[in-house]
Formats: C-alpha cells, structure tokens, sequence
C-alpha cells in the first residue's frame, strides 16, 4: 500500500512538473508585427486565447496571427491540416504582400505561362512536416502550385478549446519572414526582411492533402504491373510537357460515360487516360513523369493537345490531386 502511494505520489509530481515545462506565462507573452501590414509597428490583439510556451517554443492562435501577418487561415477537417495563405501583390500598400510577389516573381515556372498568385503553407496538426507552396495561375485559370517539404522545429496543436495553436517561428519563417525574441520582454517580434527569396528545389506538386505533396501521394501511383492487358513498356519518345488533370467515373467528372471509356470500355483508375488522339493516338501507351505508364482509352471535348486527363478511383481525390504538369514519353 505504501508502495502505491508512492507511485501515484511520483506520478503526480511528474506530471505537475511536465506541465510546469510544457505550458507557462500564457498571459504575459506578446507579439509585436513591426512594418509587416503597414508601416507601423503593432502588437497583436489575442482576443480569447493567449500565446503559451511548449518546450521553450511560442505557440499562437492561428487565425489571431495569420490575421496580424495579413494572411487568411483555413481548417480542412478531412486531412487535419492548417493552410495558411499569403497573397502576391506588387502593388499593394502591405508591405507583406509587396513581399511575397519579389519572393514568387524569382521563380522561373519551368518554362510555363504563368501568373504568380499567392504563397501558402499547409501545417498539418501533430507532425512536423510541412509544405509551402508557391501558387501560379495557367492560361486556363487552373492553380499549378510549386513547392518542398519544410520541416519545422515545432508542432501544430489543438489546445482543449479546440483552438489551433501553431509555432510562431516556423509558421511566419516558411513564408521568409524574420522572427526574432526578446526573453526579456518575453515578447516575440515579427518584420519583413529587406530582400525576398525563394526556397531551392521547388518543383511542380499537387494541390494542399495527405500524402507528400497530396492525398494520396500522386508520384507513387502507378499502373498495376499485374494486370494482364499491361505490356512489357520500356521509355520512347518525348512528347512534350502536358497538363494533367484527373477525373473519376461519377457524374460530375464522367457524364453520362460513368466507368465507361470512349475506347477501351472499362474505367481503370491508374491505367486508363483521356486524350487528344491528335497528339497521342488512342489505345497507345504513354510514360508520364511521376505517375508511370498510361493507356490512352479515353477522350472528351475539353481535352486540349497537350493535356491529360487522369483516372482515379474518387471524386475527392481527382478534386484535391489537382493541376500539374509532366513530361510525357510514348512507351515502346
């Protein structure tokens, strides 16, 4: 008996003491933004839930900052993610915004017709692994994002309101701007540096989800080598770099086709592809970059020359894989 009471004893200082290390000072930290929406210097209003230290880590209220930084901050549910958006405005009168469009306008688009839209970062809750992407529009209005993983040093979380708290330093460095500490003051102060950068190693990626840069990991999709209607393929000659979209057999994506194609009957998610038979003949096999091997088996009114659309299983994947671009190579 007296053992256990020793152990419940240990138990609770251990735990007093982790809340001690974890949490504390919630209502004596601020955060000074200095010329980041305007020429001034403000400190921001936290209007319910005060900034906390975790770790020796500041975390803020997402919407409370992202709306101090002149940014907008959505919640998507499905994935648990946090999205943070920067608009890109040359002529703005933030200097924010004026920032990001020098930061986005020194990325060379690889070669695409490009307009320069916004900078976001998706935080997905409890991991320490996000993205920031740097938002284009196409000629056809669709979003072609460019980005990278970005790994932070601290965590998205959900506090016991269900407030999102995210770490001050990585959710405003992703973005290029500088954060600084004043142990002092225990104020965190915020600023937009003289000169704007792009991260290297950008590269053309899908839209905000699961997955390495979407739901389910569009590079890792692939036609399944066991199905007997797939030949021994090896890579032919470049095509060109095409627009890829996706689509599924619902109503909304298919019409009145369902899992049906123009050519080769059954739907197959991770094989079958509309095409423009002008540029790629039907019933042929392409290699597209990132995906693998395709078969053109289908067509439609909206299909351009140099674009594909691609199989998949669900509408919600086809919406959230988005817009991206690829090389494609017919396969011999």
């Amino acid at each position: 008996m007296k053992f256990l009471k020793k152990a419940v004893f240990a138990i609770l200082m251990l735990l007093m003491a982790y809340m001690q290390r974890a949490v504390y000072a919630d209502a004596d930290i601020s955060v000074r933004m200095d010329a980041v929406t305007s020429d001034d210097s403000a400190y921001v209003n936290f209007t319910e839930v005060k900034p906390m230290q975790i770790d020796d880590r500041t975390l803020v209220p997402a919407r409370d900052m992202a709306e101090a930084a002149g940014m907008e901050v959505v919640w998507d549910q499905p994935t648990q993610t946090a999205i943070l958006t920067l608009k890109a405005d040359s002529s703005s009168d933030r200097p924010i915004e004026r920032f990001a469009a020098q930061a986005i306008n020194q990325i060379r688009g690889f070669g695409l017709n490009l307009k320069p839209v916004s900078i976001t970062a998706a935080l997905k809750l409890n991991e320490g692994d996000a993205v920031i992407r740097y938002n284009f529009m196409d000629s056809e209005g669709d979003n072609v994002p460019m980005g990278k993983h970005y790994e932070m040093v601290s965590r998205a979380i959900l506090i016991n309101d269900g407030t999102l708290m995210v770490p001050i330093r990585d959710s405003m460095e992703m973005f290029g701007l500088t954060v600084g500490w004043n142990q002092e003051e225990l104020c965190a102060f915020v600023s937009v540096p003289e000169k704007a950068s792009a991260p290297s190693g950008l590269e053309i990626i899908a839209n905000h989800g699961d997955g390495k840069y979407g739901p389910d990991n569009f590079n890792s999709v692939t036609a399944d080598p066991n199905n007997p209607s797939v030949p021994n393929l090896k890579l032919g000659k470049y095509i060109g770099r095409f627009k890829i979209t996706h689509y599924c057999p619902c109503d909304i994506c298919n019409g009145g086709w369902g899992a049906h194609t123009s050519w080769a009957g059954e739907l197959i998610p991770g094989q079958s592809i509309a095409v423009n038979p002008n540029t790629i003949p039907k019933l042929s096999w392409v290699y597209i970059d990132g995906y693998g091997y395709r078969r053109a088996e289908d067509t439609g009114s909206g299909i351009g020359e140099y674009h594909i659309d691609m199989a998949v299983a669900t509408h919600e994947e086809a919406i959230s894989k988005g817009v991206v671009y690829k090389d494609v190579y017919f396969a011999e």
